[in-house]
């Protein structure tokens, strides 16, 4: 049997700390030098494993990382997807995210209501959940490991529909930094996910700041 393992893409120029973080999203931006060497280091990190196929977020930032990944384990090709992009968020992408909190915390306690130009959340997760499926069960036919490269929202998400658990418990802040590479594997008969550190992965909801960064 094999792995699943996701991989969030490398650093933006978008992913500034503080209050001049800008929603990322569905924009199609490209990673900067930080990204380009995270998504070298991980792949390095991924060179340890048998890597049999490679899915990608079909936005470019996902899709250079998954190259420099392809390159270093020789996989034969990338296979994107918009499955695997980070929930829509319409009109607030490219706004700080410090500036629009009161509209994303509407939009977190009302995961039904659509984004103005986006999706719900429900949307998102229904898209997501799918093709996470799809993939595990890929993954568990595998004698190796597939990869994923996917968002933060996407990777906040995980536990929850692996576990399946409460959609509206999925954390709506935190989470991996870029470049972070997650393991999801079946072990006992249970799908479990753990940072490549060996431990645990688990992200904890928290209320009251909607950071719905990708």
């Amino acid at each position: 049997m094999g792995k699943l393992i996701l991989v969030r893409h490398g650093h933006t120029c978008l992913n500034v700390p503080g209050r001049d973080e800008r929603l990322r999203g569905w924009l199609d931006i490209p990673l900067d030098d930080q990204g380009l060497q995270e998504a070298a280091d991980t792949a390095e990190r991924l060179a340890d494993h048998r890597v049999e196929a490679i899915y990608s977020s079909d936005l470019r930032r996902a899709r250079q990382t998954a190259e420099v990944l392809r390159r270093r384990t020789g996989a034969p090709r990338v296979a994107t997807s918009k499955d695997l992009r980070p929930w829509n968020l319409g009109v607030f992408c490219g706004q700080r995210v410090y500036d629009i909190l009161p509209f994303l915390n509407l939009l977190n306690q009302h995961p039904d209501m659509v984004a103005p130009s986006g999706e719900s959340f429900y949307q998102f997760y229904g898209r997501y959940s799918q093709r996470l499926n799809e993939l595990m069960n890929l993954a568990q036919r595998s004698s190796g490991s597939v990869v994923a490269v996917t968002h933060v929202r996407n990777v906040l998400a995980t536990q929850t529909i692996i576990e399946h658990g409460d959609r509206d418990r999925v954390p709506v802040k935190g989470g991996p930094p870029t470049g972070t590479l997650i393991i999801v594997e079946k072990l006992g008969g249970v799908w479990q996910m753990r940072a490549d550190n060996s431990r645990p992965t688990v992200f904890v909801a928290e209320a009251g700041l909607a950071e719905a960064r990708a």
